[in-house]
């Protein structure tokens, strides 16, 4: 058995011997490999050493060179620039009056630019942009062909501004549509299609149909202008080229302004409406009552029910054979209730006549109160947000007045009427009386 394990240990330990031999001969040939790489390496830089000195050398003389260069090109510019400032010292002798008229040309022809990109000739005549553009910005003298062209185009802009001309021109519909479509102008103050009046745009270089139109008066107007040929028709111009409608179209209308009386606004409104139609039966009923009367007043004795002085004629002959004073006291009682019946919703018009006007000091009241109210929110640099109560305050102000003044003269009128209505109905029963103390 010992014999077995002391070969075994024998067998072991000589192959670990030739393994270590094996890595130290590994070991020792890939020093020497590197050592080889380690003196190419070396050698390379060495090499690359004096490439890169030449390059730098090279680059050195260049530099140099190029240098050189530069202050021969630097003298060149001088001397150029010398001659070039006695040169313009010859032009600005040579030029004399002509330069003045250049600036004169060139501030003109900006001040046209102006004007025309403003212009509805614009949409007609797109090109002269091109010539007064080139004229306010040009910094040479114009030849004696441009100097033509900028006149003739100026004197063609004059009489284009006092004529009307129908043309085909691109427009942009309120729905967002471009159309080509038939366009009429009036000078450069004004152009409309279809009734429709437009503003130019030199953003998009197109004719804009106005989001808000004039009266449907003015655009009835438009609508025959366009139609006629040789005949004079009136049209509504804007001297401001489109400013003056955009601001008509900001106007606020009839109903805006109601609205802006809020509840207040409302109710005053309602009260007002109601009063009127209220007065205007009372008056219509008194004056028929009047006009019965009359009639009954030429045949006593033939009364007839259905007017107060035939009810009260009636109560005469019926009782005329009663005592002078129960005949006193049944004629009082008719005469009283005929008069109730005659004055009977007069007071109803005239409380409304004094009511309205309170109502619109509510609004006056509440409309400053928001203002107020505004003022200590925002303060007072934006006077838009004081504007919402300042014309709550006025226009409840105003309809409550409007209300109450025709409310005032109904109620004066109704008032008159009915006590010469009821002078009438006593002055007759006293007639009647009288006839019976004969």
């Amino acid at each position: 058995m010992i014999k077995y394990i002391l070969a075994t240990l024998l067998i072991i330990n000589s192959s670990f011997a030739l393994d270590l031999e094996n890595l130290l001969n590994s070991v020792k040939q890939t020093s020497n490999k590197e050592i080889i790489e380690e003196k190419q390496r070396l050698k390379e830089f060495i090499e690359n050493k004096n490439q890169q000195k030449a390059l730098l050398l090279q680059v050195q003389k260049d530099l140099r060179i190029e240098n050189n260069e530069t202050k021969r090109l630097k003298k060149l510019i001088e001397a150029n620039e010398e001659v070039l400032t006695v040169k313009e010292a010859e032009l600005n002798v040579k030029i004399g009056d002509l330069g003045e008229m250049f600036g004169s040309v060139r501030q003109t022809s900006a001040d046209f630019l102006t004007n025309y990109q403003r212009s509805f000739t614009a949409s007609q005549f797109p090109q002269k942009e091109e010539i007064f553009t080139k004229f306010s910005n040009s910094k040479k003298l114009p030849t004696i062909e441009e100097l033509t062209s900028f006149w003739h185009a100026m004197l063609d802009e004059i009489i284009q501004s006092g004529k009307v001309a129908t043309y085909k021109a691109n427009v942009i519909l309120q729905n967002g549509e471009r159309n080509n479509q038939d366009v009429t102008r009036i000078g450069v103050f004004s152009a409309f299609s279809d009734g429709n009046f437009l503003k130019y745009s030199n953003d998009i270089n197109s004719l804009i149909e106005l989001s808000t139109q004039p009266s449907s008066a003015y655009i009835s107007d438009a609508k025959e202008f366009e139609e006629s040929s040789n005949e004079i028709k009136t049209a509504l111009i804007d001297p401001t080229r489109g400013t003056l409608f955009e601001m008509l179209g900001n106007n606020p209308t009839i109903m805006d302004r109601i609205n802006q009386g809020g509840i207040v606004g409302y109710i005053i409104i309602l009260l007002g409406v109601l009063g009127l139609l209220f007065a205007a039966y009372k008056i219509v009923f008194l004056n028929l009552i009047h006009k019965k009367i009359k009639k009954q007043q030429k045949n006593l004795e033939n009364y007839d029910d259905s007017n107060s002085l035939g009810k009260i004629a009636g109560v005469f002959y019926k009782n005329v054979n009663n005592s002078i004073n129960d005949l006193e006291i049944k004629i009082g009682e008719a005469i009283l209730k005929e008069t109730n019946h005659i004055k009977k919703g007069q007071s109803f018009v005239k409380l409304l006549a004094a009511v309205t006007p309170l109502l619109g000091l509510l609004g006056t009241v509440t409309g400053m109160i928001a203002t107020f109210q505004a003022i200590t929110l925002f303060g007072t640099g934006d006077p838009k947000l004081m504007a919402g109560g300042i014309s709550t305050a006025l226009i409840t102000t105003v309809l409550g007045l409007v209300t109450a003044i025709p409310l005032l003269f109904a109620y004066t009128y109704i008032s008159s009427k009915a006590e010469a209505i009821v002078s009438v109905l006593e002055e007759q029963s006293i007639g009647m009386l009288a006839k019976t103390l004969k």
